[in-house]
């Protein structure tokens, strides 16, 4: 990634820091809710379906943590690079 957050391996200097890696992970969770929606109607015991299902769950849980930081910064008005 290009921003100076993305570049650290730290995962918890990119939560709620990186508005890029939010939109991101909101298209992912977004294309896989669709895709789960439309693949659990046929078949909810299918590999494909399963897989899809896991994908939402785990950017679900991304992007709760995402925003659970970004309110969490916002309100203390925490600078982008003070970690403490």
């Amino acid at each position: 990634m290009a921003c100076k957050d993305c570049e650290s391996n730290i995962w918890k200097q990119k939560l709620g820091r990186c508005k890029r890696c939010m939109w991101i992970n909101f298209i992912l969770l977004l294309t896989s809710a669709l895709g789960s929606y439309f693949m659990f109607q046929a078949e909810p015991k299918s590999v494909q379906s399963i897989a899809l299902f896991f994908t939402l769950f785990c950017s679900g849980i991304l992007m709760l943590l995402h925003s659970i930081a970004w309110l969490y910064y916002y309100f203390t008005k925490a600078s982008k690079h003070n970690l403490k």
